[in-house]
């Protein structure tokens, strides 16, 4: 069963940012309630942000905390009887294959997001970016007497088993990055290019899956790999730790998909959804994001410090659609890959 925890304000109002806008007419309604959020994000994002909000509102915040796949099937197993409010966190894509879960809502600060940041659906709300790369062990390159600056450097003979990658059949950043690769190598995700690339990366993995990209993150950062395939917010975990640890965007591009934030249908508190939704997305909420998480914020003129803008890092655009509609084909498609080389 998930794990249910209620973060309490007390312990946060000292440093809590002050009040905005937020808690005027909208939040003294809604003051008293209680807002059920489902959430796969982490601890700390967490403990930055639903304090501030509890704080700013008098809403109590109950987080219901498991893995995107898991918490989905938990409200579509509750679409008769919803119990939650809201869905914090998880991929657009997969926040789109599941739409009719979704209450419409498009929050008044959306118009204060960059493009890239904006809610187009009316279903769900980008919040931060989540992008693809590489973290490189700064100390095994240099044994290695390599240089990793793209993912074409990855094929090269020193890294042969030394390449810590996750299972894109079964975990969502895998997942990403595998559609990384093919469009930034193939141009699309059908190009026998892509897919050449993709079958010449997995000789290089030599066998080895790593069950979590925290774990792909945690083994280049104790030194077990030198080169992992993992995500940014994670990386820069690893980074700030202190370990010998660097991110490299790989010279093909990455791309950078937004994490979402939906209304549940039904759910029992939609005004204290909406404000939610609506902190999450003000300059109050997306500074928390860019100073306080690892998670890079979307709203127009907040930057993310210890960070490349995201105009100075080669970039590819995912099709969001087509990889929705075409996500087990690309499954089975690498799983086939697997099971030849077996």
């Amino acid at each position: 069963m998930p794990s249910l925890t209620k973060i309490t304000a007390t312990a946060f109002f000292a440093t809590a940012v002050s009040l905005v806008a937020l808690a005027s007419a909208q939040g003294q309604e809604i003051s008293g309630t209680t807002l059920v959020v489902y959430t796969p994000n982490e601890e700390g994002m967490l403990q930055s942000l639903i304090p501030v909000f509890e704080g700013n509102t008098g809403v109590t915040v109950q987080l219901i905390t498991a893995g995107t796949g898991e918490l989905y099937s938990r409200i579509r197993s509750e679409s008769g009887n919803p119990q939650g409010d809201v869905m914090f966190g998880g991929g657009a894509a997969q926040a789109a294959v599941n739409s009719e879960l979704w209450q419409e809502y498009v929050s008044p600060e959306d118009a204060n997001m960059v493009d890239a940041g904006k809610n187009t659906t009316g279903a769900f709300t980008p919040y931060q970016a989540d992008g693809s790369n590489l973290l490189v062990n700064t100390e095994g390159l240099a044994a290695a007497g390599i240089e990793v600056n793209s993912y074409a450097d990855l094929l090269q003979p020193e890294l042969k088993g030394k390449i810590a990658y996750g299972d894109p059949t079964g975990s969502s950043s895998a997942f990403a990055q595998l559609t990384n690769m093919l469009k930034a190598v193939g141009g699309d995700y059908e190009a026998q290019a892509g897919w050449d690339y993709v079958t010449a990366l997995v000789d290089q993995l030599d066998g080895i899956s790593i069950g979590s990209s925290s774990q792909v993150a945690a083994d280049v950062a104790n030194g077990e790999y030198i080169v992992g395939l993992t995500y940014e917010p994670l990386s820069l975990n690893f980074v700030l730790s202190g370990a010998p640890v660097e991110i490299v965007y790989p010279s093909e591009g990455a791309a950078f998909l937004p994490a979402t934030i939906q209304m549940i249908k039904g759910g029992p508190n939609p005004p204290a959804a909406e404000a939610f939704i609506d902190f999450i997305i003000s300059e109050e909420g997306q500074t928390i994001i860019a100073e306080q998480t690892a998670g890079r914020p979307l709203r127009d003129g907040i930057d993310k410090p210890g960070l490349p803008a995201l105009a100075d890092i080669p970039t590819v655009q995912e099709d969001g659609p087509y990889v929705a509609a075409h996500r087990e084909e690309i499954v089975a498609k690498y799983r086939a890959i697997l099971e030849a080389r077996s």
